[in-house]
């Protein structure tokens, strides 16, 4: 749609209006067309301002990209082409798993393109409902919407058109900005320029986009700064809270005007003080009374996370609910076999209802005498529910532990974030796990009786490949905290990795029957019943995951790997294929993966999935080291595939029953060393003492 900018003409004394109009890209491809020896485009997803974006399919690299078509306005005065290509080298030098990658600028039927990640998402200013978000949404985008603007301006660019709309949340609740960079400095002049004649935007719906976030030093035609981007941080936080912008008007020189004259309007009651405050900050027309950087931005909101509210739906009644429902807790077997944590609901409620105000504070959690401690721990606690934010939920911790050095719970959980480094699947640096054992080894010499510790300590042990230590840490963790589900869960990893499947049934039927929704145990339940051989069985229970959360990408990763077994694979791709691109580039699921495209016969495919971050995972994740085993055998490589079946049972993984029947270790079924390891299983399990104590 064509854009109409009414502005007072310098060379006209009677200040007669011109219209200037910005194209729309000429030439454009369409659906099936080839671009640039590669890029064969899918779909038409969005047009603006900017130009055209398509879905498109990179053909070389078999990934889905989102190519951005700019109008020929944006490049045609080569002092801009020449800016806009620098500016596009700099946003693409970007690695952030919150910040949309650019993978490259190129030219296609007479038009510049912009290549990029494909997010599968919604955008931000869809998701806000009259009235705002509640407010653990809140906490959960903005964090990660302040972490990719640090990450940015450390490497020094400026986004320069911050907006609601260029945010994307995944299915999985991660953020992803676009257009890093890349803002359309053109309009900015522009508009710089109008601003200063008293222009008039006339073209209905214009007043809805940038200008709305724009700072008031940018529309008096001052260059945009880091300072530029807070303010416009500020306006997307206040969206968030209270559903509408701070600045309104019904022309672009009323909305103008609000923005150099006026306060923001008043945020909604229930908001929270010390996020009111976070805003009021960003949002001060006066340059040196902002924030001056957005690291002040992050540690303003660390800092008043747990301000109160005027109501208990804040956050900081979130944190002070003594019968918190939300868990840390294990996912095993599922998702290519590896042990996923995950912040995981009880009785099927999302975080931040009115019947789900806890925290992750275990019951009878043993308290700091040092009140700050205390509220540091909690602050770092609800970082871990907003979406695994593993650096602010440690920076919180280790202040807790300044001030108490001798705060147990605060050390074993802090201890515990080093081993989600490596369970979330994406690392495979083993020396997080020596990060985690030095710190619960210390919480445990302060308390003894620390649940938190006990219980990191055993999954400590399934990483490690100590798997007989397990037990007796699940079990000191259970008798310490009996209503926690955490020990119940690694006390089932254990009897499942030990091929004893019946008990750690026990378990599961436990858990489910004190809450039938909760879907980590539902998930090991499904995996248990697929490694019986009980495929129905285990498509049955994931089927009611998904009912609860149709985007469960757990469910979708199990689906995938029971499709496998019962050689389905077409299924088990349209499973693979419903992840978002964020789960996909996990190792776990490039663990799935590999093995789906080695059993379709695609080689190359197949191999470079298996890359070397994937197989570093698979060795320090017992279930993941047999699923290279599988791989492997598959490839037609029997010597790996038994020395990586070798190293799983060394592990501790002693699923004798499985390798036996699994379909994709076929090939090496029948050698002798395959023998040989399945004997030493059964002389590990009648050489194990007390093994079964444990249980009873």
């Amino acid at each position: 749609m064509a854009v109409k900018i009414t502005k007072p003409s310098s060379e006209n004394p009677d200040r007669a209006a011109f219209t200037r109009t910005l194209q729309t890209p000429v030439g454009l491809p369409f659906a099936g067309a080839t671009l640039a020896g590669k890029y064969r485009i899918l779909e038409e997803i969005g047009r603006g301002g900017m130009g055209v974006v398509y879905k498109a399919e990179d053909t070389q690299l078999k990934r889905t990209v989102a190519l951005k078509f700019l109008s020929p306005d944006s490049t045609a005065v080569p002092s801009r082409e020449k800016r806009f290509a620098q500016e596009a080298q700099n946003a693409s030098a970007l690695n952030h798993p919150n910040i949309c990658t650019i993978y490259e600028v190129g030219e296609a039927e007479r038009n510049s393109f912009i290549a990029m990640e494909y997010v599968d998402g919604r955008p931000l200013d869809r998701m806000i409902p009259d009235g705002g978000l509640p407010p653990n949404d809140i906490l959960r985008y903005g964090s990660q919407i302040v972490e990719a603007f640090e990450h940015a301006h450390e490497k020094g660019v400026i986004h320069r058109d911050l907006k609601t709309a260029n945010v994307m949340i995944t299915p999985a609740g991660r953020v992803k900005v676009l257009d890093f960079g890349l803002a359309k400095r053109l309009v900015a002049e522009e508009l710089g320029e109008a601003t200063r004649s008293q222009f008039s935007l006339t073209e209905e719906g214009m007043i809805a986009g940038t200008p709305a976030y724009m700072a008031p030093e940018t529309l008096q035609g001052h260059p945009a700064d880091a300072r530029s981007d807070i303010w416009a941080m500020g306006v997307v936080l206040y969206e968030m809270a209270a559903g509408t912008r701070p600045f309104e008007g019904r022309t672009g020189f009323e909305l103008t005007s609000a923005i150099l004259r006026d306060a923001p309007a008043p945020l909604p009651v229930r908001t929270a003080a010390g996020l009111s405050a976070v805003i009021r900050k960003c949002l001060e027309k006066d340059l040196e009374k902002r924030f001056q950087t957005v690291s002040e931005v992050r540690a303003a909101l660390e800092t008043n996370v747990l301000a109160k509210s005027s109501e208990a739906s804040g956050p900081a009644s979130m944190i002070r609910s003594r019968r918190g429902r939300w868990v840390l807790a294990g996912v095993a077997l599922c998702v290519a076999g590896a042990l996923i944590f995950t912040l995981a609901p009880r009785g099927g409620e999302k975080p931040g209802t009115a019947k789900d105000r806890g925290a992750f504070l275990s019951t009878g959690a043993r308290r700091s005498p040092v009140a700050e401690a205390n509220e540091y721990f909690e602050r770092g606690m609800l970082f871990l529910k907003a979406q695994f934010n593993l650096a602010s939920a440690r920076k919180m911790l280790e202040r807790a532990l300044e001030l108490d050095p001798k705060f147990a719970e605060a050390r074993g959980w802090y201890g515990f974030t080093f081993i989600l480094e490596i369970d979330s699947g994406h690392s495979s640096d083993s020396s997080w796990l020596y990060k985690a054992e030095q710190e619960l080894r210390r919480a445990l010499q302060d308390d003894p009786d620390s649940a938190s510790a006990h219980s990191s300590l055993a999954a400590l042990y399934f990483f490690q490949g100590r798997k007989d230590l397990i037990p007796d840490e699940a079990n000191k963790a259970l008798a310490l905290n009996p209503d926690g589900p955490d020990a119940k869960i690694w006390l089932f990893n254990y009897y499942a990795m030990s091929g004893e499947y019946a008990i750690a049934k026990e378990y599961i039927n436990q858990l489910l029957e004190s809450d039938p929704l909760f879907f980590p145990a539902r998930m090991n339940l499904a995996d248990i019943l697929r490694l019986e051989g009980d495929l129905a069985g285990a498509i049955r229970e994931s089927g009611k995951i998904l009912e609860q959360d149709p985007r469960n990408p757990f469910a979708a990763k199990l689906l995938a790997r029971t499709y496998i077994d019962g050689n389905d694979l077409p299924m088990a791709r349209r499973s693979l294929e419903s992840l978002s691109p964020d789960d996909q580039r996990g190792n776990e699921s490039k663990l799935i993966w590999a093995l789906l495209l080695a059993l379709e016969g695609k080689t190359k495919e197949a191999l470079a999935k298996m890359d070397e971050d994937s197989l570093k995972f698979g060795a320090l994740s017992p279930w993941a080291t047999s699923m290279v085993a599988e791989f492997y055998a598959v490839m037609g490589d029997p010597q790996k595939s038994l020395d990586w079946l070798e190293t799983a049972v060394r592990n501790g993984d002693e699923r004798d029953a499985w390798f036996r029947s699994d379909p994709s270790l076929a090939k090496v079924r029948d050698l002798p060393r395959f023998q040989q390891i399945i004997d030493s299983i059964e002389f590990r399990r009648k050489s194990r003492i007390g093994g079964k104590t444990n249980h009873d």
